[in-house]
């Protein structure tokens, strides 16, 4: 028995050697670094481990610099040539900032991206677009496999993409600030909205509901208007359980002094311009409905807002990414060197696209850099980046994690909250 239990053993020994003199050994691949205009002559199964050879120093733009936004694209390119150093005599900046037009066009947005990334070879690309053109732009660059940051409000953009990241405060950001602010810091738990009955609105509101809800609040109404209309007067009468109307009927009949119109609500959010909030405001005072703390959106958030009717937006409340006066020491320098260079004051996406540059500048200088894929798996670890427009980092869906401004409206002028 011993000596067949002997055999046994041994022939099991030999079986395990065989089987490893046969198997073949597990090579490990790493990425190699080609010329892109050399990938289309190599297999496609090689192509998963090939890394474009691209220029570090070179920053692609896909900016609206001619069309009906092109003072939007050539605000974000003065900031971002800010950011590159262009402007600084004592230090020769390094950086290539190359950009193309994109004309506010979905196809011109997907051409200037293959372009910058497959023949300028840039290391990453920033994209200013509206909701039309930020999906292009999104599957251009996944494509491509080039790191873009796109400043746009379009919710959902970089889900199910690599090389995708968005830096904005998204509707949903700016609605759970606001809330949170009016519910936690304002002692407000009943709420009511008008808000324009288009895509931008109906989106507003569905994520206004979600968020009340959330938070334990409540809400009254939700009304609707048109996207021209001027006279609010059918949704103000609405919103007050038909107070308007019987308060128009007693003040023509002169059969008693009208009374000051009640609602069951504490605070009103208007998801919309701010000429469109300053009609809604000024006719809110006229039908004497007052004590209703008034909430808004960073479309709020224009030099003009307070131009004309101030006193009836008095305590109102919005959100923004970014405050000229606010308390941040990055924000202040940001406004002295942009002033000096341009000689005038930034405004919101001036300061979101210098704080985009700054970042991707950032990672490549202190990370040192050297290819695509690096540069995403290394914007993905940023935490707590100070900039202009305050903390910025970037969560698990690429989309940028920021601290909104609380903005309130205080004796006519705007004042950070928060």
């Amino acid at each position: 028995m011993k000596r067949l239990e002997i055999f046994a053993r041994i022939i099991i020994l030999l079986l395990i050697a065989v089987i490893a003199c046969c198997a073949k050994p597990k090579v490990v691949r790493e990425p190699i670094i080609v010329p892109p205009e050399k990938m289309e002559k190599l297999p496609e199964v090689d192509r998963p481990f090939l890394v474009p050879e691209v220029d570090r120093y070179a920053l692609g733009c896909v900016l609206p610099l001619s069309g009906p936004y092109a003072e939007l694209g050539n605000k974000a390119l003065d900031a971002i040539l800010l950011s590159a150093g262009m402007f600084d005599e004592k230090n020769k900046s390094l950086w290539k900032v190359i950009v193309q037009d994109s004309r506010g066009l979905p196809q011109e947005t997907r051409t200037a991206i293959e372009h910058l990334a497959n023949t300028k070879n840039v290391i990453a690309i920033i994209a200013v677009t509206g909701t039309a053109e930020a999906l292009e732009a999104a599957r251009e660059a996944e494509k491509a496999r080039v790191p873009l940051i796109l400043i746009t409000s379009k919710e959902g953009v970089s889900l199910g993409s690599e090389y995708v990241f968005q830096h904005f405060l998204t509707p949903t950001q700016q609605v759970r600030a606001v809330v949170s602010y009016a519910i936690n810091d304002m002692n407000c738990a009943i709420f009511s909205a008008l808000y324009p009955d288009d895509d931008y609105g109906q989106e507003m509101i569905k994520i206004f509901r979600e968020e009340v809800a959330r938070l334990g609040g409540k809400v009254e109404r939700v009304i609707p208007y048109g996207k021209k209309q001027t006279d609010f007067t059918s949704e103000i009468n609405k919103l007050t359980n038909n107070q308007v109307a019987v308060a128009k009927k007693s003040a023509a009949k002169k059969t008693e002094v009208p009374k000051r119109i009640e609602v069951n609500f504490e605070a009103l959010f208007i998801p919309d311009s701010y000429r469109r909030v300053q009609l809604i405001a000024s006719q809110l005072a006229f039908y004497d409905v007052r004590g209703v703390k008034l909430l808004g959106t960073s479309l709020w958030n224009s030099p003009y807002l307070l131009k004309k009717g101030a006193q009836y937006l008095e305590g109102a409340v919005f959100v923004d990414s970014f405050f000229p006066y606010a308390f941040y020491r990055e924000t202040n320098d940001f406004i002295d060197i942009y002033y000096t260079a341009y000689g005038r004051d930034p405004e919101n996406i001036e300061a979101l696209a210098y704080d985009t540059a700054g970042i991707i500048f950032n990672t490549i200088e202190t990370k040192g850099i050297q290819t695509r894929q690096e540069l995403v798996s290394s914007l993905m670890g940023t935490e707590n980046y100070h900039g202009a427009t305050g903390t910025v980092s970037f969560g698990y869906d690429r989309v940028a994690h920021k601290t909104p401004f609380i903005l309130q409206i205080k004796n006519g002028k705007l004042e950070q909250m928060k």
